[in-house]
């Protein structure tokens, strides 16, 4: 899938913060200015901002213009993962190390936790998500639980920086119709803590997704678990689509 264009001018924004091209506590041109410099509509100005301010390094007021804000101290892979376009950019940022594939059939302990069905069967896949910065110490260890008939995914996995679900549409033709997702308070177990390079017991933030197509059909599950330290989930909530 091609990068959306306003996802592209958010990169170069950010870039140019980094690069101390924007102080903080200057104001940004304006998206009237920004358009005509980059030759793009104000409505794609708009949505790279928001990105920019999701990632924390502006901050918009109406009437007020755009400002820069003073850098927060680094605290692990900060991404926002709101949007499936956004699942696919964590990963093109990231590396998928597989660990382990195999056969997989569903206890009734994995089954309640996981929210699978009894007994059924899938193709699991083990995986650390690193940084390529910091490839020392990895973002998060997960278990992937892919429909049997799509076994053939596994002849792809080479392709590090493609989510799995999206090599499962470019690939197979399973196209993503919906994902739920389950955030939730964890600790590293003692038998992922090696893996990890984290404390055992260290706090972690436990995530769990389920992918389904048009017609419901459950054919990925995954759930990945990021060290406290690695990983900071970002979501923004508007006014606009606040339940009233």
């Amino acid at each position: 899938m091609t990068e959306p264009l306003y996802a592209k001018l958010a990169r170069g924004i950010e870039a140019a913060i980094s690069r101390g091209r924007h102080l903080p506590g200057t104001l940004l041109p304006g998206e009237n200015a920004l358009a005509r410099q980059h030759g793009v509509s104000r409505a794609t100005v708009r949505a790279a901002l928001n990105l920019v301010e999701k990632a924390g390094l502006v901050e918009r007021r109406r009437g007020a213009g755009t400002r820069v804000l003073v850098p927060r101290p680094p605290a692990g892979f900060g991404q926002s993962v709101c949007t499936t376009q956004e699942l696919i950019q964590y990963a093109r940022d990231t590396r998928r190390v597989v660990t382990s594939v195999g056969d997989f059939v569903a206890d009734a302990f994995t089954a309640d936790a996981l929210g699978l069905a009894p007994g059924s069967r899938w193709l699991r896949i083990s995986s650390l998500r690193v940084d390529p910065l910091r490839l020392d110490q990895p973002i998060c260890a997960s278990d992937s639980y892919v429909a049997p008939k799509l076994q053939g995914i596994t002849g792809y996995l080479s392709d590090q920086t493609t989510a799995l679900f999206e090599l499962l549409s470019d690939h197979l033709g399973v196209r993503t119709d919906s994902i739920e997702q389950e955030l939730q308070a964890a600790s590293v177990p003692e038998s992922l803590a090696g893996v990890l390079s984290a404390v055992p017991a260290s706090p972690a933030l436990r995530i769990l997704r389920h992918y389904r197509d048009a017609s419901g059909w459950l054919f990925l599950t995954t759930v990945g678990l990021h060290p406290a330290d690695r990983f900071a989930y970002r979501i923004r909530l508007d006014r606009s689509v606040m339940a009233t």
